[in-house]
């Protein structure tokens, strides 16, 4: 009795399925997605860039994502030049159309 079909039809579904999986793990299309790929390391809840403004802001305008205050031509300057403990990033590290739609984001009207 051959055994052979079985494991290929697993060994198939394996290989297609490694693409999907990989594609779930990456972050979600669009300017939401885009700053959870370049800022979300730092900026989310509990990352370094949260703390350092927590303590120099306070913790209400500590997380980048729920401030109001921000302005996209604030947002561009400080990413491409730097401010205190955040380091510039060059258009090569952050193209310019990414960085836009960043800004955007960041300083769109939140929902109360």
């Amino acid at each position: 009795m051959r055994h052979g079909f079985p494991p290929r039809c697993a060994w198939l579904l394996l290989l297609l399925a490694a693409p999907l999986a990989r594609a779930a793990d990456a972050p979600a299309p669009g300017a939401r997605g885009l700053w959870l790929r370049h800022c979300g390391p730092c900026h989310l809840q509990g990352g370094t860039g949260t703390f350092m403004l927590g303590r120099r802001l306070g913790q209400e305008r500590a997380l980048l994502e729920e401030r109001t205050d921000l302005t996209a031509e604030y947002v561009r300057t400080v990413v491409r030049h730097g401010i205190q403990s955040m380091p510039r990033f060059s258009r090569a590290e952050l193209p310019d159309a990414e960085l836009e739609q960043i800004a955007r984001f960041l300083s769109a009207p939140k929902a109360p």
